[in-house]
């Protein structure tokens, strides 16, 4: 027997029980602009940070003389660095995400370049923070020594004096070494006693021969300033000046003076850039004036 059809049963269809899929989180074109705009904000600022951490590090480094004070703004480099790390890694994060895979490794090749750069000039920083562990006196330095009959003097802002002699022998002649250096300069006397016949060598004049000779050899990278006859102080010498092999990227000046029967050789080096300029020809006539011949 059949049931009787009933008006009010409606057939209800089962729900959709299949999850809702989320909707994509994807950036509008507006929030990409904007993001960029933020990222190459933060790159340009953090560039202009860094650089001029830099610069104000090594312009208060080379004004400062030797022995004083300089600056080094490493919060400045630090901070620097973060904001243009950060902004660059938004700024390749867009390009790739947009497909633009063009400008996503030019981007990428101009920050490995600026890293190397960065790397470079974070060297120099470590070396201006005393990476050479240099220890520098800070008042006058005075030396005598009796067998040369010299004594020399000193200023402020370089090394503790190094000093070394070696007596006659059969062979060899008596001689003595002083030395001191700071990061501009260095300075090395060397006194030979009896390497000069006085009835030969009379004054600085008498030894052009034998320097002339002497620095072909000695300047092995090339001679810059050939032997002549310089007056420091009221007083005659000998000066040449050149490069060598063993150490290039550094300029080499040499003054040799006549004291009785001894030899008397004063070296200077430093680096190339500071060559031909004024403070450095004063630095070195007032190394010079501190020596004293008795």
């Amino acid at each position: 027997m059949e049931r009787p059809e009933n008006p009010n049963d409606v057939f209800d269809p089962m729900p959709d029980e299949s999850p809702v899929r989320p909707v994509a989180d994807t950036p509008s074109a507006d929030q990409r602009a904007q993001a960029m705009a933020e990222a190459r904000k933060n790159l340009l600022a953090g560039v202009l940070w860094c650089a001029g951490g830099l610069a104000f590090s090594f312009i208060t480094y080379y004004f400062t003389s030797a022995g004083g004070r300089y600056v080094v703004a490493t919060g400045a480099i630090i901070w620097g660095a973060v904001q243009a790390v950060r902004g660059l890694a938004v700024m390749l994060k867009i390009y790739y995400g947009e497909g633009r895979f063009s400008a996503f490794w030019r981007t990428a090749a101009i920050a490995v370049c600026s890293l190397a750069a960065l790397v470079y000039l974070g060297q120099l920083s470590v070396r201006m923070l005393g990476g050479e562990d240099v220890q520098l006196i800070e008042t006058e330095q005075r030396y005598a020594c009796d067998s040369l009959g010299l004594r020399f003097r000193v200023p402020a802002g370089y090394t503790a004096l190094e000093t070394s002699g070696e007596p006659e022998t059969e062979t060899t002649y008596a001689h003595y070494n002083i030395s001191t250096y700071n990061q501009d300069i260095g300075i090395n006397i060397e006194g030979v006693i009896g390497f000069l016949d006085p009835q030969e060598i009379e004054s600085a004049a008498d030894l052009a021969e034998y320097c002339t000779n002497r620095d072909s050899v000695y300047y092995n990278a090339g001679i810059i300033a050939p032997t002549q006859q310089v007056e420091i102080g009221g007083r005659q010498m000998l000066n040449s000046e050149g490069r060598t092999k063993e150490n290039p990227g550094l300029i080499y000046s040499v003054f040799d003076l006549v004291h009785g029967n001894t030899l008397v050789t004063v070296s200077f080096c430093y680096e190339e850039k500071s060559y031909g300029k004024p403070h450095t020809r004063q630095r070195i006539e007032k190394l010079l004036s501190g020596i004293e011949l008795y």
